[in-house]
C-alpha cells in the first residue's frame, strides 16, 4: 500500500533521513537550551512537512507547519529570556513556572482537540487518524510550552513520542519504509526528553515574575 503522492522512494528516504538527522541535532541543542536549536529545528520541520504530505499523514504534516511558526516565535522568546538572564549563572537554564491559565488551556485543547482532529482526519482518509490526532495535539502543546520555557514540556514529549513511534510503525507496515528513520528518531526523542528533564531539573533557575 506504499502510495507516494509526489515523491519517489529515494526522494522520500533522503528527506526522511535529512529531517531525522537535523532533529537529533536539535534535540541535543534543546537539552542545553542552546540558541542555535531553532535554526536547526526549522529546516528539519520543512523536510518533515514534505515527507508526511507525501504519505497522506495530514495532521502530522500540518503539525510541522505549526512547528516552523513556533520556531520563529521561539527565536524571539529566547532572546527575551536571554536578556533577562544576564545576571544569572551562565551555566544555569532559565525557566518559567507553569501558569494555571496555560495548564487549563492545555487540558481544554487535549479534551477538544483529539476528538475533533480524529473525525477530521478520518474524513480525510488519514492512515492513522487517532494516533495522528493524539500526537498532533500533544505536540502542539509541548512546542508551545517549550517556547514558554516550562519544564513540564518534557513530560508531554515523552508521551507524544510513544504514540509517534506507534503511528510510524503502522505506516512502515503499510509500506512506507521511508518512515523507519522517524521511528529511530522518536526513540532518541524519548531518551533525550528524559535527559533534558534531568538537566533542566538540576540546572534550572526560575525567572522572577
Amino acid at each position: 500500500m506504499n502510495e507516494h503522492l509526489f515523491l519517489t522512494d529515494l526522494g522520500a528516504q533522503i528527506l526522511s533521513y535529512t529531517s531525522s538527522t537535523l532533529f537529533v541535532v536539535y534535540l541535543v541543542l534543546q537539552i542545553f537550551k542552546h540558541k542555535a536549536m531553532w535554526n536547526v529545528y526549522i529546516p528539519s520541520c520543512f523536510a518533515a512537512i514534505i515527507t508526511f504530505l507525501d504519505s497522506a499523514t495530514w495532521a502530522f504534516a500540518a503539525l510541522n507547519v505549526y512547528y516552523v511558526a513556533m520556531g520563529i516565535v521561539g527565536i524571539k522568546n529566547y532572546r527575551n529570556i536571554a536578556a533577562s538572564a544576564k545576571n544569572e549563572d551562565p551555566n544555569s537554564i532559565l525557566l518559567n513556572r507553569l501558569k494555571k491559565k496555560d495548564l487549563f488551556i492545555a487540558i481544554g485543547l487535549t479534551i477538544v482537540g483529539i476528538p475533533v482532529l480524529y473525525f477530521l482526519l478520518t474524513y480525510l482518509q488519514d492512515h492513522t487518524p487517532l494516533l495522528d490526532a493524539i500526537v498532533t495535539t500533544l505536540s502542539i502543546i509541548g512546542t508551545w510550552w517549550l517556547t514558554k520555557s516550562y519544564i513540564q514540556q518534557w513530560w508531554l514529549w515523552i508521551i507524544a513520542d510513544v504514540f509517534a513511534i506507534w503511528m510510524n510503525l503502522i505506516l512502515v507496515d503499510l509500506g512506507y519504509k521511508d518512515k523507519l528513520p522517524f521511528i529511530v528518531m522518536f526513540v532518541f526523542c524519548i531518551i533525550s526528553s528524559i535527559i533534558g528533564l534531568c538537566i533542566w531539573s538540576r540546572k534550572g533557575v526560575y525567572a522572577r515574575n
